[in-house]
């Protein structure tokens, strides 16, 4: 089993498609990977032009000849997501898989770090709510109660 198999290859981009070409076409020569995709020369530019799709077979192709983290790099994360099957085409997300994800990050100290420190930059107003501390809603004004309450501590003092 390849570390492709468990790609959802129709959910990768067309923009996505022609960069991994590209890179393979860079890294092993136009020849190399012609045969690799068992196309003649005029399809092999047509693909360079974009002028012709590249299909699922063309990309496993590809994918064969590249790491994963050659694809990883190559591949926008939101792409990266949706071929792994956490982020739908909808945009929704499978909160199986991103519960999973947050399981894992108890035991990675890195990741853990990463994503407190991002939840605490995007979600801070969120979590003051939720925790209580909240401020923002406060309202302070001096009042006739507020006045003989102090007064009333005073002389218990």
């Amino acid at each position: 089993m390849t570390w492709f198999d468990s790609l959802d290859l129709s959910k990768v981009s067309d923009e996505d498609r022609f960069r991994i070409l590209e890179y393979a076409v860079s890294k092993f020569g136009r020849a190399r990977v012609q045969e690799v995709l068992r196309v003649s020369r005029i399809t092999m530019w047509r693909l360079l032009n974009k002028q012709a799709r590249i299909d699922d077979d063309k990309l496993r192709a590809l994918l064969s000849l590249i790491t994963q983290s050659e694809f990883e790099s190559l591949v926008s994360a939101k792409d990266r997501l949706r071929a792994l099957g956490v982020l739908r085409e909808d945009g929704s997300v499978d909160y199986g898989l991103a519960l999973e994800v947050l399981a894992i990050a108890r035991n990675d100290e890195y990741l853990k770090n990463v994503l407190l420190r991002f939840v605490m930059q995007e979600f801070r107003e969120d979590l003051k709510k939720m925790l209580g501390i909240s401020f923002a809603g406060t309202v302070l004004r001096w009042d006739g109660d507020f006045e003989a309450f102090l007064k009333e501590r005073k002389r218990r003092r």
